[in-house]
Order: C-alpha cells, then structure tokens, then sequence
C-alpha cells in the first residue's frame, strides 16, 4: 500500500466537463503532478486514499467501467481535456465495481492489492465530501475498533478493542493541539504508523501516526501531540 503524506496538496491541472479536442496533441513542456481520478460517462472520481471498505462483501460484482487510458504515463500537456475511461495511475484494463449500498456515481472501487482491503475506492467528485472524514467528524461512541499497521503495509500488526481501544481514542482525544508543529528526530528518520477507525458505517478512516523519537503526533484538520504513554499501544507484539 503506497500512502503519500503530501498527497492532498498535489495540484490538479486536468480539465473535466469539456469537449475533448485534438486527441493526439497530449505532449508539451509541463510537468504534471496528477491526483489520484478516473472518469467514467461524464462522472469524475477522486481517489478516497483514506477510505477504507470496512466488508469486502460490499463490493459487487457489477462492473461500472473500465480504464482505457492512464493519463499519468504519457500526458504532458496541462491544456489536456480528461475523458471517459481516463484515469490517472490505474492501469489499462482495470475494472471499476459497484459498491453496494451506494450508486455509481457516488462510489466505485478498483482492486489493488497495495491497498488495506484489497480495494482502492473512488468517491464522485459531488459526494467525496460526505465520504471523507476528518478524525474530528468521526462518532466516537460508535468506534468498533482500531486497527494499526506498519506504514506501507496492507496486514495489521495489531487491533485494538474494548479498553485499548477506550485508552487509544482517550489518548488521541487529549492530545494537545499544536499549530506549525513539525517532527524533530535527531537520529533517522521518524516512524510512521497508520491507524484504521472502523464505527458503523461502511467506510473506515485512515489516518497517521508520526514517532519522531521525541513525540507522537498526528493530523486531521489539527495537529495534536499525544502523550507519549501511547507508545505502549502502538508498539508490536513482542
């Protein structure tokens, strides 16, 4: 699974909604830092990397569409016009499926095997607001579980229920909000750790866990340090 920290700020320099003119004139002089979409008859989709599909049950077989052309390999041409079938890492070929209890043009889903559950979802450009949700926004009384995992893995090393689960969203609820904080590691590079919320809802949260040897902290719309007796929760089995 490849989580980008950096991946909301990437600018988005494709046009949708357009006519699509003068198909082969797709090269220029620009480099272009796409954002994760796909577009499908008419609708546009962002890439929800921070959803994550709490039963894979959900996904039907129903197959809504299908990429014909991925846009990150070859276009370089910012006046580039976005069409169906277009998408921007996903591979030709790659099918796109219905999510039950949603319709199709508000979620669909990719398989990939880098991403936790097997499947990278797609939120409607209308509706990914409803999907994505900030730590914040989440119901705390209806938490299930957390599930934590080593950054840039798919498994979880460890799942946090009943009072572990109780003391981790304590401690992630006292954390002192701090604005302009940046990791301070010394020695090495910090370690990352993402958490997965699971409540009741179809659509699990991720999030990150920054360890810079000194603190613990991690982000939503703010920045919180956490006390460090977090440590003992995030930490593996032995």
């Amino acid at each position: 699974m490849r989580i980008w920290i950096g991946i909301w700020a990437l600018f988005v320099v494709f046009t949708s909604g357009c006519s699509w003119v003068n198909s082969n004139y797709i090269h220029g002089n620009a480099v272009i830092d796409w954002v994760d979409f796909v577009k499908l008859s008419g609708n546009s989709y962002a890439g929800l990397f921070e959803g994550v599909i709490k039963d894979t049950n959900d996904i039907t077989n129903e197959v809504v569409g299908e990429v014909h052309f991925k846009v990150g390999d070859v276009v370089t041409n910012p006046q580039y016009q976005t069409k169906a079938g277009d998408a921007a890492f996903l591979e030709i070929g790659t099918k796109l499926y219905k999510v039950k209890g949603f319709e199709s043009y508000q979620l669909i889903a990719a398989k990939d095997e880098k991403r936790i559950s097997g499947y990278r979802l797609y939120a409607g450009d209308d509706f990914a607001r409803t999907l994505r949700r900030n730590y914040e926004d989440l119901p705390k009384e209806k938490i299930e579980r957390v599930e934590l995992y080593h950054f840039d893995e798919v498994k979880p090393y460890k799942t946090l229920n009943d009072s572990e689960k109780e003391q981790f969203i304590q401690l992630l609820e006292s954390g002192k909000v701090t604005e302009d904080y940046y990791t301070q590691s010394k020695v090495g590079d910090p370690t990352y750790y993402l958490f997965v919320i699971f409540t009741n809802e179809p659509i699990a949260n991720s999030f990150i866990l920054t360890d810079d040897g000194g603190h613990v902290s991690f982000s939503s719309t703010q920045t919180r340090i956490v006390d460090n007796e977090i440590r003992k929760l995030i930490l593996p089995f032995e």
